[in-house]
């Protein structure tokens, strides 16, 4: 990157930060929180506050740094209403999923063992229920809720030890989800559909609530969840049985994927159903992979829509993985090693606001270059980061004047 477009750049992002100036009370608060999202976007391998402080360009003092983190009462959900404010794009899928952190010990907010999805298997972790649009090729995270086991929500001890807020309670995660899908709403944005893993998509409460708000859905389940058929008679069917009864002529290639080079091919059947925990028929969506991978998947879309529609906004969550492993490898997204309550929602916060300007920062291209990736990007600002860390420290940048007046031999 060149010396223009890096200026134009931190322009652009001085500007967006702006944007979160008043949910900061006081200068010191909006010093720290541009400090900390440079540490965040910075070429610290490990964005621990330790590692990031020190490679930040101008570092301050590290307690106000942490001090700023775990302990300022600023409020994270003030600031996650200026992150939804300012997506650009408004209309979209919702994909709702969890994500773990993996934890050694066991005195950080949420900590115990549980399914973590980034381990694959149940172990010590800290769990978040996470709302993010799916639109214009690209994801932005809308809400992030730490999942507070009633372990911890019950006990006094443990709520006084990592500054729990009387205001939190236990919630199951589809409550949880529940709620974000109501203030993104409330934000003003328009949801296509909502895609679920099949954790919440077999639970018909959260189901039914979705329905409430009158949205669409397209929500994986289990083979063993039971629907009756109209003129069918008899007890109720399991999806899995429904699949294996459905004649050869039901199922139809389907072709789908965001790459035209690598598409994705499987065969599905569609079925009109009604699920014995719910109101009203939907269609029940039967997936085949080429390995014989069997999927199932519940949506709420009218009779008129087409196997293409349900496909579509079936297959359509995928990019959220993405998202998570882009908000962890490149912004460290679980690298917090605080314990308090605070801490966490300041730090998972702020690294959203880091990604989204990532992701405005990726739909800045003219009509005949493709739009880079979100860790190009990211490398562009670690570029101008490293820089900024080289000019602001004599030592460095004595060394970089001697280099290039004798530049050390190369093998």
């Amino acid at each position: 990157m060149t010396t223009g477009p890096a200026r134009a750049l931190l322009r652009r992002l001085g500007l967006f930060l702006d944007g979160f100036s008043a949910c900061f009370s006081r200068r010191p608060q909006r010093e720290a929180a541009s400090r900390y999202l440079d540490g965040l976007l910075n070429d610290s391998e490990r964005k621990s506050m330790q590692a990031m402080h020190g490679r930040l360009s101008d570092p301050g003092q590290y307690q106000a740094l942490q001090h700023f983190i775990t302990d300022s009462p600023w409020d994270a959900e003030r600031v996650w209403t200026q992150v939804r404010a300012a997506v650009p794009v408004r209309t979209g899928v919702l994909a709702i999923d969890d994500t773990g952190f993996p934890k050694q010990g066991t005195d950080s907010v949420g900590v115990q063992r549980q399914y973590c999805g980034a381990l694959g298997k149940v172990g010590n972790c800290q769990v978040a229920v996470s709302s993010a649009l799916i639109a214009d090729d690209r994801t932005w995270p809308l809400a992030f809720d730490l999942y507070l086991p009633a372990s911890w929500t019950d006990e006094a001890d443990r709520r006084a030890l990592v500054g729990l807020p009387d205001t939190v309670v236990f919630r199951e995660k589809w409550k949880i989800a529940l709620a974000q899908v109501r203030a993104i709403l409330k934000a003003g944005f328009a949801i296509t559909g909502v895609v679920v893993d099949a954790d919440y998509g077999r639970n018909a409460a959260f189901r039914e609530g979705l329905e409430r708000l009158g949205l669409a859905y397209g929500v994986a389940i289990r083979g063993d969840l039971v629907f009756t058929v109209a003129g069918v008679e008899g007890e109720p069917i399991s999806a899995a049985d429904l699949a294996a009864a459905a004649p050869t002529a039901a199922w139809e290639t389907v072709t789908w994927g965001a790459d035209p080079a690598q598409p994705i091919a499987a065969r599905f059947c569609a079925l009109r159903v009604r699920p014995v925990e719910g109101r009203g028929d939907r269609w029940l969506l039967c997936e085949r992979s080429p390995a014989e991978v069997h999927k199932y998947y519940l949506l709420h879309l009218p009779p008129t829509a087409t196997l293409h529609d349900l496909v579509t906004l079936a297959r359509s969550r995928w990019p959220i993985e993405q998202q998570y492993r882009e908000l962890k490898d490149d912004l460290g997204l679980d690298h917090f090693e605080g314990r308090t309550y605070r801490g966490w929602t300041h730090h998972v916060v702020l690294t959203a606001v880091a990604f989204t300007f990532l992701q405005i920062e990726r739909g800045r291209r003219t009509l005949d270059q493709p739009r880079p990736t979100l860790p190009v990007v990211r490398g562009w600002v670690r570029e101008i980061f490293g820089l900024l860390y080289v000019i602001h420290n004599r030592r460095l940048l004595g060394m970089l004047d001697a280099f290039r007046r004798n530049a050390p031999l190369r093998r």
